[in-house]
Order: structure tokens, then C-alpha cells, then sequence
């Protein structure tokens, strides 16, 4: 993780996404998610919601957005633990859908191949990064421990 990678962002008629890699307060590397409504001709940033997928939580959200399992949904972040995420496969429409919630606000957005493409690479690098695997080793442990597990579970 030497090298910066800054991330990228979604761009949706209903809103926008920011997802990048970060580190939480225990410096250990997450994934962030800043989400932002539609507002005019832009995206009304100023009022955004950031998330950030835990490291317990990394592997169930690797596995949605691979398709490993149908969706990934965290509960209970934040300060007064009120902020939810739900990423949602929707092969039907070709694409994922992401929903972040928080008290009197929800940002619903869309994301398509080329761009669940792009989340999957960031994840596999956060994944990777907390592991100590190399990305190929990290996912073909994913598929047959974690994946394996929570298909079982739902």
C-alpha cells in the first residue's frame, strides 16, 4: 500500500459516490464511501454521508460486489451508530445498487459494470492489504471460506 490510489467516483442521475481507500482510527485500510444527492446541476457534497466498510465487514462486501453472494447490507455506523449501507446485485438491470441511510436522509445510486469493476479492484486491495495475501490467493481464499459460509447462511 505504498503506492496512493485515489480512488474514483459515481455519477448517477439520482446521486454520486466517492469510494477510496482509507485507514480508520486504528489505522488498519478500509474502504470509504462518501455519497451525495442530486442538487441542481451538481451534488450537493456539502451535505454528504461517509461510510466506511469495517475490516470485519470487508469480506461479505467483497463477496456482493463480486456476485459471490446477492448483497452486502452493515447497520449501526457512526457516532450515534444511526448510518446504514446496503449494496444490492441486480444482474437483471446490469448493474449493483448502493443505498446509504442515515437519519431523514437516503442516497440511492447505481453502479454499472465498468465502475463495479473498478469497487471490486479497491476491495480487493483493502482485502489483500488486511490479509497480507497477494490478490489472486486473497480471492480464491474468499470463494471457498467466506462466500461459501454466508451463501449457507441466507
Amino acid at each position: 500500500m505504498t503506492d496512493r490510489y485515489p480512488g474514483f467516483n459515481v455519477y448517477a442521475s439520482s446521486g454520486a459516490l466517492k469510494f477510496e481507500l482509507a485507514t480508520n482510527r486504528s489505522s488498519e485500510p478500509v474502504i470509504s464511501v462518501d455519497g451525495a444527492n442530486k442538487s441542481g446541476d451538481g451534488y450537493d457534497w456539502g451535505h454528504k454521508l461517509t461510510f466506511q466498510v469495517t475490516p470485519r465487514e470487508t469480506t461479505l462486501f467483497m463477496c456482493a460486489v463480486t456476485g459471490l453472494v446477492p448483497e452486502f447490507e452493515a447497520r449501526n455506523h457512526g457516532e450515534d451508530r444511526s448510518k446504514s449501507l446496503l449494496l444490492q446485485n441486480q444482474p437483471e438491470r446490469g448493474m449493483l445498487l448502493l443505498r446509504m441511510q442515515a437519519p431523514g436522509r437516503s442516497i440511492i445510486v447505481p453502479i454499472t459494470p465498468d465502475k463495479a469493476f473498478e469497487l471490486g479492484c479497491l476491495a480487493m486491495r483493502v482485502l489483500s492489504s488486511q490479509v497480507g495475501l497477494d490478490p489472486a490467493t486473497c480471492f480464491s481464499m474468499l470463494r471457498m471460506t467466506a462466500a461459501r459460509l454466508y451463501q449457507q447462511k441466507s
